[in-house]
């Protein structure tokens, strides 16, 4: 059992035993008579029996009201953290079929799968489009084959139905219940054939915000979304613009290489040959498009110049491998890999530098052949890739994944150097009234601004990664003092409990903290982590109960 799920049941069963006490001592102040009839017959024994009614009746209800609750919460706290490891795999598998370069069809429809496994009552939609400003079905893998092939080739348009209105506007649409929703009119035949009865859409754009396209979820009944929907829609269409934009690069790349093959010059790449002394004997002139310098500055220049120290011990390694081969009779090695050039202007790009030997007509090795291609934006989609797997879509904070890296790493340095380190687990108090009050746009700013605010309360060297919802956790790498973390869970208190201000409204709430502290509370990431959370959701059951009066357990009888 979950450590959160096994503390709630601990309160319950207290509760238990608080309220059959209070009972065993009304049926112990009813006085015992020898004589049952007697007592019966007396006045004041039914008297103290009506009022032992009186009690046990209200009590009872609200006992079981608090169970309700107390159940719910806990189901709500498995819930979320099932949904939560459920998008992380969902996340990793997707990227990982990137990495793979599977069709973007494929990956596609690994996306939508994943999602719908995190809200098993949904169906989810990616659409693409096109510069003509159409949408086409990319995966709808649970929606009836005649609605997919009505929405094929869909206007984006504003009123043209949740993806349609959400792909022109480059905004969210939440549309509850398409049977009454203006945007959905003209379709009611097509929400009576797939029997849907709520769509959500959210526009999926590039870093530039040009729209590629929409992720949806449908849902058969009316259905308002909850924080988790809004995450799981934000990150999926977050995740399917990665998808999108790589399989675009990709793409362009087949396109670039197909035309090399059909160009005999290769203009877009860089061609060059070198002699035996290492003196470059031709460069083409593309070479300026790609570093900025001509290519008569070019050719007075030696490799070592023109690359990075890294890359050029790269490149120095494969060309004595190269001599050694040649030493040795053999034929020169062909080599692929990935050089960092330094430009004109101080830039740095990355290229494909594919090398082979030259021989003459008698076969003998006269020099090298190089062609150099820009791998700059490639790189760019590649970091972006590294980047969103381990970092929070909404805040920017790392996740879990990059979370539990620096935990192993620094645990490692505090055996070593027999350190102190601290983990704190993080849940804000009185988010969930704030969405419902205000709207999830203002929470996720909120959520922004709590952010920021962990990050300036805590050390460069000091870790906060949200890891869901409203929950946060934070490593104190290298204590010198264990009272230490005690202040830092002290300062972001009080940081977290200043108001905040979202666009001129002001929002107050406050936070729980569970701290566990390396090597006293234990030794491994799983011990720290599982103490931390335990004391986390004691100090947020105290406060709990310092808010609720009693007469929410056990009404007063008057």
């Amino acid at each position: 059992m979950p450590a959160n799920q096994s503390y709630g049941m601990k309160i319950l069963g207290n509760n238990v035993k608080l309220w059959l006490g209070l009972l065993h001592g009304m049926l112990a102040s009813i006085p015992a008579s020898a004589d049952a009839s007697s007592w019966e017959s007396s006045s004041s024994g039914w008297l103290l029996l009506a009022a032992a009614a009186l009690f046990i009746i209200p009590a009872t209800l609200a006992f079981v009201i608090f169970i309700f609750r107390v159940n719910r919460k806990l189901k709500a706290i498995v819930n979320a953290g099932q949904r939560s490891a459920l998008m992380q795999q969902n996340r990793s598998r997707v990227l990982s079929m990137i990495v793979e370069q599977a069709p973007l069809l494929h990956v596609l429809d690994a996306l939508v799968e994943g999602a719908e496994q995190m809200d098993p009552s949904a169906s989810c939609t990616v659409l693409l489009l096109d510069e003509q400003g159409l949408l086409h079905v990319a995966s709808a893998p649970h929606l009836p084959d005649e609605y997919n092939a009505a929405i094929e080739g869909l206007a984006a348009a504003y009123g043209v139905g949740s993806c349609g209105t959400a792909a022109y506007s480059g905004e969210r649409v939440i549309v509850e219940d398409v049977r009454v929703h203006p945007y959905w009119q003209p379709y009611q035949a097509l929400v009576d054939l797939a029997g849907i009865r709520s769509c959500w859409s959210e526009p999926i754009k590039n870093r530039q915000g040009k729209v590629l396209g929409t992720f949806a979820i449908y849902h058969k009944e009316v259905t308002v979304p909850s924080e988790q929907d809004i995450q799981l829609i934000s990150e999926s269409a977050a995740l399917a613009e990665i998808v999108i934009e790589r399989s675009n690069a990709i793409e362009a790349l087949k396109r670039s290489e197909e035309r090399h093959r059909l160009l005999a010059d290769h203009a877009t790449d860089v061609i060059w040959t070198m002699d035996l002394s290492g003196h470059f004997t031709y460069i083409s002139p593309s070479a300026q498009k790609l570093t900025g310098f001509t290519v008569a500055e070019l050719m007075n220049q030696q490799m070592q110049q023109l690359v990075t120290p890294d890359s050029y011990a790269q490149m120095k390694l494969q060309m004595k491998k190269a001599a050694k081969a040649l030493q040795e009779g053999e034929a020169y090695p062909d080599y692929v890999g990935e050089v960092e050039q330094v430009c004109k202007d101080g830039r740095r790009v990355w290229s494909e530098v594919k090398i082979s030997g030259m021989y003459d007509a008698a076969g003998v090795f006269v020099g090298i052949l190089g062609v150099s291609r820009d791998l700059t934006e490639r790189r760019k989609i590649e970091e972006r890739m590294r980047y969103m797997a381990q970092h929070d879509t909404l805040t920017g904070l790392p996740n879990r994944t990059l979370f539990s890296d620096r935990l192993q790493k620094a645990l490692q340095y505090a055996v070593r150097h027999k350190k102190a380190l601290a983990l704190m687990l993080l849940d804000l108090n009185k988010f969930k009234p704030v969405n419902d009050t205000h709207g999830h746009a203002v929470g996720d700013l909120l959520l922004q601004q709590v952010a920021e605010r962990l990050q300036h309360a805590i050390r460069s060297s000091d870790t906060v990664a949200r890891i869901g919802g409203d929950e946060f956790i934070i490593l104190l790498p290298q204590v010198d003092e264990l009272h230490h973390a005690a202040l830092v869970a002290e300062k972001i208190q009080h940081a977290i409990a200043l108001p905040f201000d979202i666009h001129g409204l002001e929002i107050q709430i406050s936070c729980s903290i569970g701290v566990a502290c390396f090597p006293e509370d234990g030794e491994t990431d799983l011990v720290l982590s599982k103490v931390a959370d335990q004391r986390m959701y004691q100090q947020k059951a105290e406060l709990a109960i310092q808010l609720e009066t009693a007469t929410d357990f056990f009404p007063v009888v008057e």
